[in-house]
């Protein structure tokens, strides 16, 4: 997850049961008509559906990056698992140390399967990132049980039985592998570069990842501005090279001006990189793991999930009752305005920093137009006007 993406809000000319129901006539290639449930895409780019876990209800994200669902300690406290065998596991750019814990019963629309074991780790790097708690990320080893749909336009999403989906024409069709860590990837081309291989990641904020032996053996950078990112994960919060990729091909489909970061530490020996939600929230999306398969459909204009791009340059961990800051972006405005590492946000544009920063529409302002001028108080009582940029 990046430090503080956000999400653009769409609004619908049509009411919402209208656009629903014109949107059922395009989900026609399963066998029967899908039992859709609500879909909450948080900060614009994280995919949050109801579930349970040993009974207990919970709003869990769907991450199809990780191998194995993962639940927060505090979630497991909860849920009284305190026999943790321990592990260590890979991150995107790391080792992090986890419990296992076995024979997890995790509940997911119709499909209720005991899972032979999860991961509990620490998630608050995610969840700070996220500006709430992130209580479990349904992995790979539950998506795996069906066929999932996800429809942006109405924001909602089905979970249907394995292979009951028939693409038509108008889907394209992408082959679905596992790395030497079980790792679902694709392949893509960068740049109109030979396709690459590169992990499926719907749980990952930044629209495209790429480790940077591959960005540097492909003079990716060359004449381009480059910045600095912050990204969190179970590994805890990395620092890494921002850019633009000038264009992504998935197939015949090919979306152009990605923002992108590179990775000094990139642990799959599988993949040279990710493709995160902000660039497959561009399509309607089918994904069938037990067929091997991801079927893309371009969605509408406005249906589509935002690729958006910083022009603060602070990262920032929310809470609910300020902005820390975690990273400052080399060359961006808020570095040019001496803002440090440390320092706190209470309330931006006269309003408060609460629980409701990241449900509402308030954290959008580090994606607002160039030459915006946006107020930001400090703990400390202090005022100070940054002015949005493009800077890289």
């Amino acid at each position: 997850m990046c430090m503080g993406a956000g999400l653009i809000v769409t609004r619908f000319p049509l009411p919402l049961w209208a656009a629903r129901n014109n949107r059922d006539q395009l989900w026609g290639g399963f066998a029967t008509p899908p039992t859709w449930r609500p879909l909450e895409v948080g900060t614009g780019d994280t995919l949050i559906v109801p579930a349970k876990v040993s009974g207990i209800a919970i709003d869990a994200v769907l991450d199809s990056g990780s191998g194995a669902s993962i639940i927060s300690k505090p979630l497991a406290a909860k849920l009284g698992m305190t026999n943790l065998e321990p592990r260590r596991i890979n991150g995107l750019g790391g080792k992090a140390p986890v419990g296992l814990v076995r024979n997890v019963a995790v509940t997911l629309g119709a499909y209720a399967p005991v899972l032979p074991f999860a991961v509990v780790a620490d998630l608050r790097a995610a969840s700070a990132a996220f500006g709430r708690p992130v209580d479990m990320l349904l992995g790979a080893d539950v998506l795996a049980g069906g066929c999932v749909a996800l429809d942006f336009a109405t924001r909602r999403f089905a979970f249907e039985k394995p292979a009951s989906f028939v693409a038509g024409p108008e889907w394209t069709a992408l082959p679905l592998r596992h790395g030497a860590k079980q790792e679902l990837f694709l392949l893509a081309s960068i740049t109109g570069l030979d396709p690459v291989p590169l992990m499926l990641d719907f749980g990952n904020s930044s629209a495209l990842m790429l480790s940077s032996a591959y960005v540097e053996a492909h003079a990716l950078l060359a004449g381009k501005p480059v910045s600095t990112a912050a990204i969190g994960g179970v590994e805890g919060v990395q620092v890494v090279k921002s850019f633009i990729a000038d264009k992504v091909s998935l197939g015949a489909l090919t979306v152009a001006s990605v923002p992108a970061l590179a990775l000094d530490r990139w642990t799959s020996v599988s993949t040279v990189g990710n493709v995160g939600m902000p660039l497959l929230g561009q399509f309607d999306i089918v994904l069938d793991v037990s067929q091997g398969q991801l079927w893309l459909r371009s969605a509408p204009a406005r249906a589509r999930l935002p690729m958006l791009k910083d022009r603060s340059g602070l990262g920032l961990a929310a809470s609910a009752t300020d902005l820390t800051v975690v990273h400052v972006a080399s060359g961006s405005p808020a570095d040019q305005a001496g803002w440090t590492v440390g320092e706190q946000v209470i309330a931006v544009n006269g309003r408060a920093i609460d629980a409701s920063y990241t449900r509402g529409l308030l954290w959008q302002w580090r994606y607002g137009p160039a030459g915006s001028r946006v107020t930001l108080k400090l703990a400390d009582g202090t005022t100070r006007m940054l002015n949005l940029a493009d800077y890289y």
